[in-house]
């Protein structure tokens, strides 16, 4: 008889086919490999798109170009919001049928100024904020023309040659698909800003200075500037100085003799040349260099000598991060029975800012002193002397205007948001002046802007919130009206008289 079918069962513990021996092996090796591949892998240097860590003299940091969407420091999230949001809107409006064109303008300035530096975050914050009013007000209201929208870049330049040359290197590539046709900012009064400049013009993009002020900087090609040069602000000094109260007070001298520094150097020079000679209280300025250390220990063994020489006035050619090591010695003088006046430019409006006030303000209540500078801009000079103002220019940082409705609780003290505006409004004026016909959707092309430059004099000046800016062939403004500020013992600021140079009798332009 048959025997009757069983039905198969799987094997408990059947035999594995060699090939999965195999296959077990590669993907072990596979993977091996990833591992090595992947911990020897360099860590990227990207921070965003058109940001990287660049570094420099041993220090890292993160530098490039973005539209507002990466912010550099946390200090600059609102303004940067503000700035990515109005650049996202230009950008979309555009796209529509019809629509408005645009170019962008690259906003140019270490946005992280460290220790030592003569810039403070919040000048930087401050500066931005008037740069991003600038581009609100351009594209939203129509006293400054139409077209093109401006897009507002950031570029955050670092304080190191490779960092600096790294943003460019992104301008450069990114200037035609971004439609970049200007800069504005910039940085102080150093040699890597004119270095920079002169790069900036090989790439035919017309640059536009909010605060730089050296003298020097004339010389260089495709630059224009809404601050008075130094040549201005030591004749304004002077003219100042000529007032009764002050008219025969000796005047001391002391310089900063720190090469690298073209603000310093050209502030001293200029300041010698216009003042008379015998007003002077000694032959050769106090001369010092911030580039070395114990600044305060020198300056406390050279306070016999300036009493020895019993000046009413010390003009500081210095920076304002400096001021704090020259006062607290110049409070303990031996001589603090007579009263001193410091005059310094306008970097001391960084003072308020900077490490030490506590110890400005200390000396000018004990010290028997007063502190004057000569500044670029202080809402006070609006109503110290309104004739040398556009009452429209000044509407966007008063009562309900979108610097103060943007940023209620920042202030204009220090001159910094209304230079950065004048900055901007200054390169879109020029730009939209490239421009062959209102609403035209013609390209506008960079080496267009550049050659608009002269014109925007007389007729064509434009109406900053810090006085007129009317453009001599050099790229400085003629007669720039500016203020002469006092700090106050208790840190607040007011301006005492608006003034200019001696060209033209010490009074700002104005249009005829």
């Amino acid at each position: 008889m048959a025997t009757p079918h069983v039905q198969d069962r799987p094997d408990d513990n059947p035999p594995v086919p060699r090939w999965r021996y195999v296959a077990a092996g590669i993907l072990a090796l596979l993977l091996v490999g990833g591992g090595i591949t992947f911990f020897l892998r360099p860590e990227s240097t990207d921070c965003a798109k058109g940001v990287k860590k660049i570094e420099a003299a041993g220090e890292t940091r993160c530098v490039g170009l973005t539209d507002g969407s990466y912010p550099f420091t946390k200090d600059l999230r609102n303004v940067f919001r503000s700035i990515a949001k109005e650049n996202r809107r230009v950008t979309r409006e555009a796209a529509e049928p019809d629509g408005t064109p645009y170019v962008s303008v690259v906003y140019l300035v270490d946005m992280a100024p460290g220790k030592g530096d003569s810039n403070t975050t919040e000048s930087i914050r401050h500066e931005l904020e008037g740069a991003y009013t600038a581009q609100y007000e351009v594209n939203h209201h129509r006293g400054h023309g139409h077209t093109p929208r401006i897009r507002l870049l950031l570029g955050d330049t670092g304080d190191k040659k490779a960092q600096r040359g790294y943003t460019l290197s992104q301008i450069k590539a990114r200037r035609g698909t971004d439609r970049i046709v200007a800069a504005a900012g910039l940085g102080t009064s150093l040699t890597g800003t004119n270095e920079m400049i002169t790069k900036l013009s090989k790439l035919d993009i017309a640059a536009f200075g909010s605060v730089i002020t050296a003298d020097e900087l004339e010389k260089t090609g495709g630059l224009v500037r809404a601050a008075a040069p130094n040549a201005d602000e030591a004749a304004a000094a002077v003219q100042f100085l000529k007032s009764r109260k002050y008219a025969k007070d000796k005047v001391l001298v002391v310089q900063d003799a720190n090469g690298q520094d073209l603000y310093t150097r050209t502030l001293a020079a200029r300041f010698g040349a216009v003042l008379p000679k015998d007003r002077l209280a000694a032959s050769e300025p106090m001369q010092y260099d911030s580039s070395k250390s114990q600044l305060a220990t020198y300056f406390s063994n050279q306070m016999p000598n300036l009493c020895l020489k019993r000046p009413g006035i010390v003009y500081f050619a210095g920076r304002g991060r400096d001021l704090p090591d020259f006062l607290a010695p110049l409070a303990n003088r031996q001589c603090k029975s007579d009263q001193i006046t410091v005059l310094s430019g306008d970097d001391v409006s960084q003072a308020a800012q900077a490490e030490g006030f506590s110890d400005v303000k200390q000396a000018l209540r004990n010290g028997n002193i007063k502190l004057l500078f000569t500044g670029l801009a202080h809402p006070g000079a609006w109503t110290k002397a309104p004739q040398y103002f556009d009452k429209n220019a000044i509407v966007p940082f008063q009562a309900g205007g979108t610097f103060t409705t943007t940023f209620k609780d920042d202030s204009l003290d220090d001159g910094q948001a209304i230079m950065g505006y004048d900055a901007v409004l200054t390169a879109v004026t020029t730009i939209r002046k490239a421009v062959p016909l209102e609403n035209s959707h013609q390209e506008i092309k960079r080496d267009a802007v550049l050659q608009m430059l002269t014109t925007l004099n007389d007729t064509n000046a434009v109406p900053g919130a810090s006085g007129w800016i009317s453009l001599q062939n050099n790229g400085s403004p003629k007669n720039k009206a500016i203020p002469i500020i006092e700090i106050s013992s208790n840190g607040t600021t007011r301006t005492i008289d608006v003034t200019s140079t001696n060209t033209g009798n010490g009074h700002p332009y104005t249009p005829e």
